[in-house]
């Protein structure tokens, strides 16, 4: 009913035909909420097992029940209702399968939900080359090294910082709940990690959208990345001690540790940024070997971020990787 008290027409609008994917010479309609697709079943079957075994079976099928069943059909062609897929993002995985243009895994300013249509779409109906390209692009955005994490961890912090047409920081927890869902476990460590930058209060409101088991994953591997931290923080003071020339060995000491945060992100315990904010009686030499110390277990903490969310090494990850 509207403001004029008028009954207003509430069921929804019959699907429409896609202006870039109705093709004349198509041999299969494909239906969802928004879109109908005139499509070619060689095309699809060339790209997607799932399609490909779809089609097979549908034949198999017309030539088994002979006239004795009726097929749907959409102006005399075969069609297949994707249900559950929205109109919008079954378009960006046909524009990606049929127009070479329409995605390029080095254009980071594709949008955000393209990305994620892509992804999801592409594990869902097995479009293997488009999911593999999504794989990568993300992984050159989130990359699984420390010191091209960090640089990337420094950049963020410009206002102006934008990935996939929206700030990074946007981002993090809707790559994660997708990779999650598409079980692409070689991103899932460090997007992981990208998110357990958030304080709890944050996480928990960034985070609503997450699978209950995805959020518990990444509260605990938030909690034990900063247990490891503090522990790196903690044995400052005895690392010096153990380290120290015969100069320094009275009394070596750090002062303003105190001051020094449990966070989670591993740039901010990078050695020499570390040792401008604390203050030590130590020459030159053993101040050098103490940021080398430090950078040593920031590491360290690096190689078992995948440990800390459930999952094996960054070695292991990326050899499962290459193997799918």
């Amino acid at each position: 009913m509207d403001s004029n008290g008028e009954l207003v027409n509430s069921a929804p609008s019959a699907p429409i035909r896609h202006e870039n994917l109705w093709f004349p010479g198509g041999d299969v309609v494909l239906k969802t909420d928004t879109h109908l697709f005139k499509v070619h079943k060689d095309v699809l079957s060339l790209q997607s097992s799932v399609f490909k075994d779809m089609f097979a079976f549908e034949g198999e099928q017309a030539v088994e029940d002979g006239a004795g069943m009726v097929h749907e059909l959409y102006e005399g062609l075969p069609a297949v209702d994707l249900v559950g897929d929205v109109g919008k993002d079954i378009a960006h995985l046909l524009q990606a399968a049929y127009y070479r243009d329409y995605y390029d895994r080095y254009d980071d300013g594709t949008p955000l939900e393209t990305i994620v249509a892509l992804l999801s779409l592409s594990t869902k109906y097995d479009f293997k080359l488009i999911r593999k390209d999504i794989v990568k692009q993300i992984s050159r955005n989130y990359p699984n090294s420390l010191t091209s994490f960090d640089r990337i961890d420094q950049q963020s912090c410009v206002p102006d910082f934008y990935l996939f047409g929206v700030h990074r920081g946007d981002c993090d927890f809707r790559l994660l709940e997708v990779c999650h869902t598409a079980d692409a476990d070689i991103l899932l460590p460090i997007l992981y990690y990208a998110c357990a930058e958030y304080d709890s209060k944050w996480i928990f409101k960034l985070g609503d959208r997450l699978n209950k088991d995805c959020l518990h994953t990444l509260i605990k591997g938030k909690f034990e990345l900063e247990h490891a931290v503090s522990k790196l923080l903690v044995s400052l003071p005895e690392e010096l001690r153990s380290i120290s020339c015969a100069s320094c060995k009275p009394g070596p000491y750090i002062s303003h540790l105190q001051n020094i945060g449990i966070e989670s992100f591993l740039s901010r315990y990078e050695g020499s940024s570390m040792l401008f904010e604390l203050s030590t009686n130590c020459c030159k030499r053993c101040s050098k070997e103490l940021e080398s110390q430090i950078d040593a277990k920031r590491k360290e903490i690096w190689q078992k971020i995948p440990e800390f969310f459930g999952f094996p090494g960054w070695e292991e990850l990326r050899e499962r990787s290459e193997e799918s």
